[in-house]
């Protein structure tokens, strides 16, 4: 039988903390994570918590050690290594600037930036670099609007 593993009793504010983020918080692992702390507090076992979330349940049990040790914040997704941007914000945002003035000359694009940054591009670079530019720039429609003019722009993407 595996060791009993739960989280303490919540004090008021620590449920409704818990509360707003399981209802509220901006990623569906926040979500998750403080469904399973609130729950234990509650009397619910880590393996139907592991059931129910989906997970293993040495995993539910690092949720509750990263509770107990850092409150909410270690609940929160830490962030991750990867490769590092081909471009930097500035550079990006003249990759955009490039390719809004010659859209269908890519291949031009892609001369310009290696004469003036030196670097090279393949085409999925420059249309991730744009998609990701136009992200951040403003509604669900909008964003729509961004997929046309890139596809028009790019051609449908390999997954399409």
């Amino acid at each position: 039988m595996t060791p009993m593993k739960f989280v303490a009793p919540l004090t008021e504010a620590e449920r409704l903390t818990l509360l707003e983020a399981r209802d509220q918080g901006p990623t569906a692992a926040l979500r998750r994570r403080a469904q399973a702390v609130e729950l234990s507090s509650r009397g619910y076992r880590r393996a139907p918590l592991a059931d129910l979330l989906g997970v293993h349940r040495e995993t539910v049990s690092g949720w509750f050690d990263l509770w107990t040790t850092q409150g909410l914040r270690g609940l929160y997704d830490q962030p991750r290594g990867g490769r590092p941007p081909r471009f930097t914000p500035a550079e990006a945002e003249q990759v955009r600037l490039e390719v809004e003035q010659s859209p269908r000359q890519l291949r031009q694009v892609q001369a310009r930036l290696q004469e003036r940054l030196g670097k090279t591009a393949r085409r999925q670079t420059l249309r991730r670099v744009i998609k990701k530019s136009m992200a951040g720039a403003g509604s669900v429609a909008g964003a729509r609007l961004s997929i046309g003019v890139m596809r028009r722009r790019f051609g449908p993407s390999k997954s399409a």
